[in-house]
């Protein structure tokens, strides 16, 4: 087992972000058909370079990282800030940092400050997961 401490590193990882079909799925089936996560052309009228991915899809970006790089810890929480948008096409990075460790009579909770940076460098998502075990 991993021993995490203050200052544990989480990532970095890079993935992809889902395609326009990915995303026309989750938005119908999430029953969020807005323009600019199905539509290209009302997207780019918008101002989007492109089908824009929506917030949830990123938070549960962030969930399924933190769950892989922390496998003995249950994921209690997670709060999320979108800074910009993410457009399909973008390559994410994601990753994180334990900012707090607490030892409770019934085991031990973490708090991790994560990110999602667009590989460029522009900050895309901010987070903050609590986690026990």
């Amino acid at each position: 087992m991993i021993e995490v401490d203050l200052g544990h590193e989480l990532g970095p990882v890079e993935r992809a972000t889902p395609d326009a079909g990915q995303i026309r799925t989750y938005a119908e089936a999430a029953d969020i058909p807005e323009p600019l996560f199905v539509d290209p052309a009302a997207a780019g009228a918008l101002g989007y370079r492109g089908l824009v991915v929506p917030g949830p899809m990123l938070a549960a970006f962030l969930e399924q990282f933190v769950r892989r790089e922390l496998p003995a810890w249950r994921l209690e929480r997670l709060s999320t800030t979108f800074r910009v948008p993410t457009i399909t096409g973008d390559v994410l990075v994601l990753s994180g940092v334990v900012t707090e460790r607490h030892e409770l009579a019934d085991g031990e909770r973490i708090v991790c400050d994560l990110v999602i940076d667009h590989r460029g460098g522009e900050r895309a998502v901010t987070s903050t997961a609590t986690l026990r075990r």
